[in-house]
């Protein structure tokens, strides 16, 4: 369980849905506040960032990524699109109080040391550990060390890379969230692999377990539920048409909004594990099961038997399993009448 500023995030607790506004300000400070706004409005418990020094992440003769290309051409090159991205140092503090006013929690990812350093500093509540940086253990200390509570994403990683991360954080942070993720853009839904939510859960009890669901449409989403995770994250942007790498596979805020209330009315039809009749099944109860009828007249000392009962709507006192299983072949101590309901008490 990890407990940020009265929000429960683990078993038992509603699903904490962070909307992953990412780069999708285009590096635009202003774009970034109408982002929490948005996120906000739609339902979000939190909105994610991203924080970086393009100088410290990327080199000039980084290739474009696969969904660089396919949403932007190859127009730019990977480092001028990240720099063109990044938001300065001191915008991050802004957009922080922005989301504690709001009432939704602050959240961003690090991509280098001096980055995660300025989270650390201004105080913020969850910090995120990318797929991409699973393995990069400088910085992984530097986060690990200020015990804030960390997600941990796992796309691109083997299970091994996986298994020594998380004993690596241990070391200093015990305050984690994994999340089951495939790092592609839009995640084709053959690549998703639910199933792996259970080995995470296997492997790490003790850890709330979320998704991190890159792929359309939020049908997969809310199959997830069903595995019990206790997050979801989801990229989020005010325009999927505009110009960038992730709006086209990010959600606006109508589908956001629709997406949340989906996971809502989904998390009430989960119920709990226990099985109890519903309340509301009560009236169906008592009108649609059978209880136990004379089918003629029945004289008192004879022994009753299949041929002289029906069973019929609506319920009675005794069930027909519970005629069956106690009272069949047994003598009755009074005489019975047609279609009247037979109860324990005509039986010696």
């Amino acid at each position: 369980m990890i407990d940020v500023d009265d929000k429960i995030i683990g078993p038992g607790q509603p699903c904490f849905i962070i909307a992953e506004a990412g780069v999708n300000h285009n590096g635009n400070l202003e774009t970034a506040h109408k982002l929490i706004d948005a996120a906000v409005d739609a339902g979000a418990n939190a909105v994610k960032f991203q924080t970086f020094i393009a100088e410290e992440i990327v080199s000039v003769n980084t290739p474009l990524a696969g969904h660089h290309v396919e949403n932007l051409g190859k127009t730019i090159s990977h480092f001028e699109l990240i720099k063109k991205l990044e938001l300065p140092s001191n915008s991050f503090k802004e957009l922080k109080e922005h989301c504690e006013r709001m009432g939704v929690i602050f959240i961003s990812t690090p991509y280098d040391i001096p980055s995660a350093e300025l989270l650390i500093n201004i105080g913020t509540k969850i910090i995120k550990i990318a797929s991409s940086e699973l393995t990069n253990y400088p910085l992984l200390k530097t986060i690990g060390e200020s015990k804030i509570p960390i997600i941990i994403s796992t796309g691109m990683s083997m299970w091994d890379e996986i298994v020594d991360t998380i004993k690596f954080i241990e070391k200093y942070n015990s305050n984690i969230i994994i999340l089951k993720c495939t790092s592609n853009y839009p995640a084709s839904y053959d690549s998703v692999n639910l199933n792996g939510i259970l080995k995470l859960r296997g492997a790490f009890p003790k850890y709330p377990i979320g998704f991190s669901d890159h792929t359309e449409g939020y049908e997969i989403s809310l199959t997830s539920l069903g595995f019990n995770i206790n997050l979801i994250e989801r990229h989020f942007t005010l325009d999927k048409n505009a110009w960038g790498p992730d709006h086209k596979s990010s959600m606006d805020p109508k589908e956001f909004e629709r997406f949340v209330c989906a996971v809502r009315i989904s998390e009430k039809a989960l119920g709990e594990f226990n099985w109890e009749i519903q309340e509301e099944e009560i009236p169906q109860y008592k009108t649609m099961r059978k209880g136990v009828y004379a089918r003629k007249n029945i004289s008192k000392g004879e022994k009753i038997t299949l041929k002289d009962v029906k069973f019929l709507r609506p319920s009675g006192i005794l069930s027909p399993k519970e005629f069956y299983m106690n009272y069949l072949g047994k003598e009755i101590n009074k005489n019975l009448i047609s279609n009247q309901i037979i109860t324990p008490e005509i039986f010696k």
